[in-house]
Formats: structure tokens, sequence, C-alpha cells
């Protein structure tokens, strides 16, 4: 993939004409000079600070080790050159080199005790120079070669369809920096859904260590069953690799301790984390711990080791840094696939399929539309369906169907592996038992199935053979009837049979007789043919040969848990009443989230959707049934949710048999409810009000006693899902009340991250979502000190006996201690009941100050009342201050803090890039407002918010158009400073206006953003979502795209500028200081007084850092202030201890990267003209300061004790 420093150059132009003669002359003179300068200061910006990967080396002393034994050698070598020499030509002249000349003269026997003491340190020496010049390089290099040639084939757990792995080069250079740092190094888990990639990164990252100079070890944890050793079963994986090179295990033994211990080499790629241990019930009763316990010991071995792990339990508290998958980018994906295209290929319509189908969620979709679309067979099944539908309103579900279908047929054709010597109807046959093992998989959650499952005759012995008294072992349940059945029933398709002949039981009908049209066929004395003639195993062989399965034994592995979601889906029975229902009921209490998978994808069949349209019974529809199971299966998981928060009801759980240890209970519903809502948009009457009704009423329940971090991730697929369908269904209708449901679960919502999720999705639902919200809109509550059912305690006379002073002092003052803790219990109660309730109104003005803006750029709708517009202004005006309300309608700061909030949804607004039908009136209305906002606005974080988002807006929808060196966007740096320029009367008394050091800064990052046309290398959206993810390259700038973002969701800190880095964090540091876990109340008071300070920093962020003291335990919370110097008048220190309700933890990899900015050696950097390893408002902090602070930062995110952090700093300073 082409890198995106390089982009096309943009053509300078002079512009229009300004002056006369001379001056039209000179501009034609410099135009050259400017476009040459220009076009280098894009590269330069855009190429400077990117994440290189850094050659692996062998320790300092391992190298001086090294060359001291080479000089040895060396020595060794001449002193035998010397006396073969002398043997050979007895009167050579040069006898004073000769072993003869320096023994004589009567040391003989001086020499010869020196030389047998010194003799056999040479041969060690030369020994071991031998070993690492010749043994150890042959060795390694056979190892690692695999790794370079086919990186796909070498790692075990990739499945055949791996390919090129694309946009995640910044992410694994950055795991691989850090690997590489011994005294910075961390065990890496990288944790993502079903399908996200997890497997191509461990490929991607064997082929970039081994280029670098590593030695990468796969391992597959699913064979770790009895115990977990991450060193020895990467030792195991290392001598079966190296086994036909090496002569004894001996040699092996000492190359594998050379590599590990004296080269620093080897670095352990461990895939599946979820299959480890969990198949013995012995072990498994102390997963968590034992999982626990073997990351540790790495971590203490200083063992490079990179985990891939689905999110379940034993990574929480885990000792390792954890970074969370995200998707690719469209632009990334969209290169990807438009590299195989032919020249028939349209690009803008294989960029609609490609968004349209959210490719990018998998790297198994990536793959097979890279087959498709090398074949010409990708664009038609954008054009069969609906042609030049709206890209927001496509059903990616069904786009997804229809692709994994179109590479099965072309699979089954054989133009995919045409290699294999099998026939088309033989290639089908071996796809319905693939599918219906599949399917069987499906039903227990497992991705490895027994042949035996489908076929009880494999496997059994002799005593088990009919008539030797042994009972065969047969299928668990009705499922695997019903599958066998289905699978027969498709099989009997594929036979030729006479067409008059009867159907059997359970079959459907059959297919005509291929010379039906002929006289024969039609007097019906045609001879039938049987078809292919295969079985399970030889079925499990072929699989294998095509790429849908993993021979293992008697059993077979789907690599790919997509394509074991779609596979199954083509033998779902079709679900109706009774016994279908009662079946799938039951398999939905052991599926997991393929098992979801597969029947959203069979809602998109023939066999999901009703008869006739479904307009006679929709309830006997199999999408109204499916949907009915799973809302009810939500419901249970809330109810045994419900039950099992105590130990009584583990008990009762455990006693019945229905204990369940696959995650939490919420998490799960949350994905049930997921799945009924995409099926539901797909149906005959769709019920998604109602759905969405019953989402919002168990919203509380979805989120009680869980760890928000845990369940964010399920709460932002469902919310994403929610208003994916809500636009579907409401396409053709001018209102849709499911949009009034969601906004009521985001007022529902605390978690920071969810609730801009939310109001992103309303927020781009056009007219039909303003129609269904628009009367929550017309103005903010303001007052948040309101709370529900608020009421003055009386005095009431404690009821119950007087106490017995007989039973003596000690119980009279355990009584009144009991006494003092009740209240002091009661009253923490009150005060959090009316802490969350003033969070509640806070989070619905939330929400309507982020939803107007994006509701004015997407309704179509003028200004007149009623409408965004309209709305829209009396926010501004209340948030400015110029509506005229009184002093004590809100408390002071409510204007501050409502002012931040809408400066958030401008840039939420602001990052829509102009699509065709976009209102160019209604954007440059919200331009205007957003400059009048800024201009009145005097809070940085306000005034940061408003820049970036005026920056966006000024970037030409085209980022290819022609650049003027004069006239309008020729002076991307005047135009910022008139931004920044405050209107008359909020300017300080001696009218002089000083600016913020961060405003300043993120001033400089947006006209470099202006300049080079890149905004995701220099601006954020959210900055807790960018700090959090590491992100995925993105396209080049010049790639015409059809819908898009200026920034996507897959942007990260990694692809950022690095002085934009280092803003972020910083601007990250502040409003966590100021914001902490305060109830509104004391927010706004916060910000009001932070208001008076305009310009000013805190000086434990711009001087010293060591007053933040971020690792501190509960009992050592302190009151902010109680660690700043005493000319700071902020009073922000210490930084919030972990237990308080933050917006952002920051992760581990974020602060290994910041210390990294900070490393004394970077040629890199130096070459792009960067000579300060600090900001410009860090230059008053000590490095050392800063360095210590971002390893402070590193072991709060990963829960070091505070007290052996304490020692741990002691020892530093000693």
């Amino acid at each position: 993939m082409t890198h995106g420093a390089h982009p096309p150059p943009v053509k300078i132009v002079m512009g229009s004409p300004e002056g006369g003669v001379f001056r039209e002359s000179w501009t034609r003179v410099r135009r050259p000079v400017v476009a040459v300068f220009w076009h280098w200061r894009t590269r330069w910006l855009l190429h400077r600070g990117m994440i290189h990967a850094r050659r692996w080396w062998n320790p300092f002393g391992t190298t001086v080790g090294i060359a001291f034994l080479c000089v040895l050698t060396l020595l060794l070598v001449a002193w035998g050159i010397g006396g073969l020499l002398v043997v050979i030509h007895h009167g050579w002249r040069h006898q004073w080199f000769s072993p003869d000349h320096m023994c004589s003269s009567g040391v003989g026997a001086s020499c010869a005790a020196f030389t047998g003491m010194v003799m056999p340190v040479f041969l060690l020496a030369a020994s071991t120079v031998l070993f690492v010049v010749w043994r150890l390089w042959r060795v390694r290099r056979f190892a690692t070669l695999p790794a370079r040639k086919e990186p796909g084939r070498f790692v075990q757990t990739a499945g055949s369809l791996m390919d090129e792995v694309v946009g995640r080069d910044q992410l694994c250079n950055a795991i691989m920096n850090n690997l590489r740092d011994r005294n910075a190094r961390r065990p890496h888990v990288i944790t993502g859904k079903v399908g996200s990639g997890k497997t191509a990164i461990l490929v991607h990252l064997a082929g970039k260590l081994a280029a670098q100079g590593a030695v990468p070890i796969p391992v597959r944890l699913r064979d770790a069953q009895e115990g977990l050793d991450f060193c020895k079963l990467a030792k195991k994986r290392f001598d079966a690799m190296v086994q036909p090179v090496v002569r004894s295990p001996s040699e092996s033994d000492r190359v594998w301790q050379w590599l590990r211990q004296h080269s620093d080499r080897i670095v352990v790629l461990a895939d599946g984390l979820e299959e480890a241990l969990n198949q013995d019930d012995k072990v498994s009763g102390q997963r968590d711990i034992l999982i626990r316990e073997a990351i540790a010991r790495a971590d203490d071995e200083e063992l490079p080791l990179v985990i891939a792990s689905r999110p379940h339990d034993p990574l929480r508290a885990m000792q390792a840094a954890i970074s969370e998958l995200e998707p690719l980018s469209d632009e990334a994906s969209l290169q990807y696939v438009a590299r195989s295209g032919s020249w028939r290929s349209d690009p803008m319509l294989l960029d609609r399929i490609v968004e349209a189908a959210k490719m990018s969620e998998s790297p198994l979709y990536l793959q097979i539309a890279k087959d498709l679309h090398s074949r010409d067979l990708l664009e038609p099944l954008w054009t069969e369906d609906e042609g030049g539908a709206d890209v927001v309103l496509h059903d990616s579900w069904a786009l997804r169907a229809d692709l994994l279908e179109r590479w099965l047929d072309a699979l089954v054709d054989g133009e995919i592996y045409p290699e294999l010597p099998i026939g088309r109807d033989t290639r089908q046959t071996v796809v319905e038992y693939v599918s219906a093992l599949a399917c069987i998989g499906l039903a227990a959650d497992h991705g490895v199935v027994g042949l035996r499952e489908l076929d009880p005759s494999v496997g059994r012995d002799q005593s088990e053979r009919p008539g030797s008294g042994g009972e065969p072992r047969r299928a668990d349940d009705g499922w695997n009837k019903r599958i066998a059945m289905t699978l027969d029933c498709h099989v009997r398709r594929l036979r030729w049979a006479q067409v008059t002949q009867k159907s059997d039981q359970g079959t459907e009908g059959h297919a005509p007789h291929p010379v039906g049209n002929s006289r024969r066929g039609r007097q019906g004395w045609s001879t039938p043919v049987e078809g292919p003639r295969i079985d399970v195993r030889l079925a499990a062989t072929w699989g294998m040969r095509m790429g849908l399965v993993h021979e293992d034994g008697e059993a077979v592995q789907f690599q790919h848990s997509i394509m074991q979601a779609y596979l199954g889906s083509r033998l779902l029975p079709r679900i109706c009443e009774g016994e279908d229902e009662r079946q799938l009921a039951t398999v939905l209490k052991k599926g997991g989230r393929e098992l979801l998978i597969a029947l959203t994808l069979h809602s998109r069949s023939l066999n999901g959707r009703c008869k006739g349209g479904g307009c006679g019974e929709p309830k006997k529809c199999p999408d109204f049934v499916i949907c009915r199971l799973l809302k009810d299966r939500a419901m249970e998981l809330l109810k045994e949710a419900d039950e099992g928060k105590d130990m009584w009801g583990l008990w009762r759980a455990s006693r019945g048999g229905v204990l369940d240890d696959r995650g939490s209970p919420r998490l799960r519903a949350l994905e049930m409810f997921g799945a009924a809502v995409e099926i539901d948009s797909v149906a005959a009457t769709p019920e998604q009000e109602c759905i969405l009704k019953m989402i919002k009423r168990n919203w509380g329940r979805l989120g009680r006693g869980e760890d928000p971090v845990r369940l964010r991730e399920a709460k932002l697929t469902l919310v994403k899902q929610c208003g994916a369908a809500a636009r579907r269904v409401a396409a053709d209708r001018k209102c849709n009340p499911a949009y009034g449901q969601l906004f009521g679960i985001g007022c529902r919502e605390f978690d920071y991250h969810v609730r801009a999720g939310i109001a992103q999705e309303i927020g781009t639902g056009g007219e039909q979502a303003y129609m269904a919200v628009h009367d929550r809109l017309l103005e903010p509550a303001l007052d948040v000190r309101e709370t529900e059912g608020s009421s003055r305690q009386r005095c009431v006379t404690p009821l119950g006996p007087p106490e017995d002073w007989a039973q003596g002092e000690r119980m009279h003052r355990a009584r009144r201690r009991e006494r003092v803790r009740g209240r002091l219990r009661e009253e923490w109660k009150a005060a959090e009941q009316e802490a969350r309730w003033e969070k509640w109104r806070w989070n619905c003005d939330t929400m309507r100050a982020w939803v107007l803006p994006m509701l004015v750029d997407s309704t179509m709708m003028t200004r007149h009342l009623d409408s965004p517009r309209d709305d829209l202004e009396n926010w501004v005006d209340i948030a400015t201050g110029e509506a005229g309300h009184s002093a004590d309608v809100a408390a002071p700061g409510t204007d501050i803090g409502l002012g931040v909030t809408l400066a958030q949804g401008f840039k939420f607004a602001a990052n829509r890039r102009p699509g065709p039908q976009s209102d160019r009136q209604a954007r440059e209305w919200l331009v205007k407002h957003a400059q009048e906002m800024l201009k009145r606005s005097t809070f940085w974080y306000t005034r940061l918010t408003l820049l970036q988002a005026l920056t966006l807006w000024a970037l030409p929808d085209d980022v290819n158009e022609e650049r003027p060196i004069r006239g309008h966007g020729a002076d991307p740096r005047g135009q910022v400073e008139e931004w920044l320029t405050l209107e008359e009367g909020r300017q300080n008394g001696e009218g002089r206006w000083t600016e913020h050091p961060l405003v300043k800064a993120a001033g400089e990052l947006a006209v470099r953003a202006l300049q080079t046309r890149r905004p995701e290398r220099f601006l954020w959206i959210d900055e807790a979502a960018t700090a959090d993810g590491v992100g995925t390259e993105v396209g080049l700038p010049g790639d015409r795209r059809a819908h898009n973002l200026w920034i996507p969701p897959s942007t990260g800190w990694s692809t950022m500028d690095p002085l934009a880095q280092q803003l972020l964090a910083d601007v990250l540091l502040l409003v966590v200081l100021g914001e902490r876990g305060y109830r509104p109340r004391d927010l706004f008071r916060m910000l009001d007084f932070c208001s008076r300070e305009r310009t000013q920093v805190p000086s434990c962020v711009i001087k010293n850092r060591s007053r933040l003291d971020p690792v501190r335990g509960v009992e050592r919370t302190l009151q902010p202030g109680s660690n700043c110097t005493d000319e700071c008048r902020l009073r922000l220190c210490p930084y919030p201890a972990k237990v308080e309700n933050l917006r952002l933890e920051f992760s581990e990899v974020f602060c290994l990267q910041q210390r990294d900015l900070l490393r004394r050696w970077r040629p890199r950097t130096w070459l792009g003209l960067r000579f300060r390893r600090e900001a410009p408002w860090q230059h008053k902090v000590p490095v050392a300061g800063m360095r210590r602070f971002w390893d402070q930062m590193g072991e709060r995110a990963r829960d070091v004790n505070p007290d052996e952090a304490d020692r741990t700093r002691t020892r530093a300073r000693g």
C-alpha cells in the first residue's frame, strides 16, 4: 500500500488577479519557488514523527563479548599460521613471529605453562565464534525464513484465506519498539471481537519481526490445557521449527539459550488465549489465576510476549499492556481491495461496496472481496441489488451475505482453487457437509467440531460395532438430528433424478432432470444418477483443501469465525412455531457470538424471510419468531444476572445445573438485543420501537454491577446497530419514534463514550430524528440542582425500646458505633442519589447540545420556528450569555459547561465531509455561528474545540483542488489568527489577550492541517476515544470517496504528529484534573473558577509533575490543591485516584509511547528537524521528570500496588 506520507502533489496556482503588470509578473516569478517549498513542507510535515520499527541488535554486553572472542580467535589463528609457516619454511626470515622464537631464551617452561593455561581459553573462544558465525546464523536464518517469506503459513492459527495485512503498521511498530527496549518491555495483549483480525496482527508482526532481526515464535494456546507457561510453549515450538537443521537436541538448546539470554531476540506470539485451559475441569476452575500467573511470570522473566485474545474475564487486572483492536479505516480497505481489480472496475462503485458492507471490520471480508474483485465478480453485487442507493441506508449484513454467497459460488464453480481435481457437484457436496459441521459447532459455541457429531459411526471402536454389545455414542440432542436431516435434504437436491419421482421423506423436492426437456426425459425412462459419493471424512479432507476448515484427526477446526457463522447459517432449519422454536431456544442458551452472526445472516436469506411477503400471519414468520426468542433470551440473561449478583443466587444456579461461566450475562444480553434489532430491521412488520422501548426500560439493569469499561464496546455496538436499523426503517417516513427511545437511552447512560456514540447516531438521522426529539431540544434545563422528590428532613423521635445500660458500657459503644456508621452510610446514599440525579439532568442537556449541530447539517430544513437552526441559535445565545437569563436561574459556570458541550457538537458536525446531497447553506450557517461563539468564549477548552471544528470546515471537499498563493485559502496562519481574535469587550482590562498555551499549540497544528489537508495527523474529534485507541492508517488524501468522515473512528494516537500526541495527552490531563468525578454542580463551580484564570496552566503540568502523584491508593485520596505550590492559583493537583469515575484512564500503551517520545537518541526525529523532545509549553518541565511521570501513569494503568511504586521511586531517587 502506498504510504500516506507521500500524497499526490496539489497544483499551486497564482489565484485571482490583484494588481498591475509588476505585481502579476512578480507572482509568476515566485509561483514555482513557492510550489516547490509548499510541496516539500507538506511531505516533511506528514513524514516526521511516524512510528518506525527499530532493528533488533545484540545487547551491548553481548556485542563486546563477541568482539573480544573474535580478537582471541584471530590471535589463535595467527599463532597457528605462524607455527605452520615455520614448519613448512625452516628458513623463514620473520623468526620473531614463530612460536619457537617466542618461547626460547630460557623461558621454555614458563612459555609452556602459559600456553597450556591460555590455549583452552583460545580454543573456547574459537569454538564460540564458530558456533555464533556458522551454526547459530544458519539455525536462526532457517527459523525466520518462513516468517519472512510466508508469514500466513508460519503462524499456525492463520487460515488458508489469510493474505497481506494492511493498515496495522503503526500498531505493530509501537509494540515492536516496546518489546525491543528491555528496560520498558511489557507483555502485550491484543483484544478484539469475533473476526476483527487478531490473528492477522500476529501474522503481520511475525513478518516484521523477522525482517528486523528478531526471531518470532508463534504458539497456539489451544494446545495448553494442563498448564500455561509461555516460555516452555515457545521452546517446544522452536524445537519443532529447527528440528530439520539441528544436529542434536543439545544444539537446539544451545541456540535457544543464546537467542533467549544473550541476543534477546526471541519474541513469542501467542494466539487464542480464550481457548487455553478450557477443556480440563480440574484446571478450568483455576483458569483465571493460572493465566494471570503465567503472564506475570513472563513479565518477570522479561520474555517478549504478544497475546491475541477475545475479551473475557481473565483480562481484568492483568499485568500486561492491553490494546483494543479497532476496525481498519475504509481508505486502507479500499486500497487493499482495489489493488486486484482490472481496468473494467469503477472506483466510485467499489468504494460504495466497501463502505456499505463495512468490510473494514474483518480481514476475512477484505480477502473475499479481493478474490471476487480480481475476477470481476464484486461490483455486480451492488448493481444487481439497489443500484445507486445511499450508502448510509444500505443494509451491510445483506451485502455481506451476498459477498459470502458469491465467493462460495465461485469456489463451487472452480474459479477459486481451480487446481483441485474434483467436479462441481463434489465441491457443492463438500460445502454442504462442512456447513452441517459448522451449524453443529455453532450450537455448542465451539470452533472445533468432531466428525462424530454429524456421523455417529465415525470413530467407533470394535466394542461399539453392531453385535459387539457396546452402545455407540449418539448425537447430543435433537439439534444434531435436525441438522442431519437438513443435510440429507440438501444432498438429495444434488442428485439427478426423474422429475416424476416422489420426494423422499424429509425432502422438499428434487431438481429437474438435466435431460428433462428431451423426449426420453418426458417419458420418464431415464436412469437416475446417484451423484457424488462422499462421506464426512472425505468431505473434511476436501474441505481443508478448499480452505474452509483445518482437519485435526477426527475433527475439523474452523479457523475463521465469520466463515463458520455463514456456513452454519446455510443449514439453519426454517424456524417456525412448535418444535423448531423450542430447539432454537435451547441452542441460544449454549451458543455464542458466532450463532448470533449466523442468525443475522440467515435473516437475509430466503429461508429466513416470510413466504408471500408475510402479510398474512407475521407472527409465524421466521424473523418474528427469532426476534422474540432473542428478546426472551436477553431477559432471561438479565434475570440470571440479577439472581447471580449475590451468593445465594449462585448457589441456586449451581444446584440447578445452569451455572454459566462463559462471561457476563449482561454482556450477552446486549449482544442478543443487538441481533434482535438487526433481524427486526428486515422483517415484514418491524417492531423497532417496541424493541428499543424494552432496551430503554432495562438499560439500567444492563449495566448494573458491571465495569463500565467492560461493557463499553458492547454498548457502542448495540448503539450503532440501533442507529443503522432506524435509518433503514425510517427511510420513507417523516418521523421514526425509535430515535426518541434512543435519545432516552442516551440520557440514562453515564459513560461518556456511549453517550457520544448515541448522539452521533441521532445526529445523522436527519428530519426523521429531529421530529422524534424536537420537543426536547427547545432549551437546556440549566438548573441541575432540582432533585427528584427533594424535601427537607424533619426531626423525628427515634422508635424502639430504650437502651438497656445493664448490658455494659462496651455494648453501648458498639450500638452507638453501628448507628453512626449507619447514618454515614445513609448520608452517602443520599449524596450519591442526588449526584446521579444531577448527572442525569446534565446528561440530557449534553445530549441536546451534541445532537443539535449535527441535526442542522443533516435535516435539510431552513430556519423557522420549530427547526434545528432556531433551537441551536437559542442554545448558543444561552451559552455565550446573550440570552439575558437571570443569575438565579442556573449555578455559576453552567453557561461555560454548556458552551463546552455545544463546541463538541459543532466538531461532530464539522467532521462530516460534504456529500452530493449536503446542504451547503446549513454548513455556512454552522460556520458563522461557530465563529461567533469562538469570539465570545474565553474558556480554553471551548476555544480549542471550536478552533478544530472551524479547521475541518475550512478544508476543501476535494483535497486535490488547486491551491492559490494569494487570495482566499492562501494564508492558513492568518485565517487561524483571525478565528482566535476575541470580540471587543471580552478582553482583559489592558485591551490585550494572552492566549492559553494549549490553544496556541492547537492553532499551530490547525495551520499544519490546512497546509497539508490531512486533518487526522494534527486534529482529533473525541480526545478520550483517540487516546484510548492505537489507530490504523488512512489512505491517500487524493482518493475520491463517495461518503466518509474527515477523521474516521479508526484514527488513533499512533497516526498523529508527535506534537499533536503531546498536546492530546496534556489536554486530557487538564480535563481530568478539572472534571475529576465531580457532580455537575461542583463541576460548574470549578469551570467558573478556572475561567477567571484564562491563560494559566497549573504548575504541576508545566513545571513539576511529581506533584500529580498518579499512583495513589484509596486511603491516600487527597483534596484538590493539597499538593500544589503556594503560587499556583488553580489548585488542581494531585491527580484523581483511580477509584473516581473519570472520563478516561490512560492505557499503558499510550503511556509507553509518551515516554518513547522523550528518549535521548532520536535520529529519525532529528532528520525531521525536531530537535527538542518536549513540547513548547513543557520547556520548564525536566525531561527526566516527565519520563518518570509517564512511568507512573503506566504503573497506574496496570494497577501496581502504591506501596511498591513508592519503594521503586525511592530506589530510583537514591
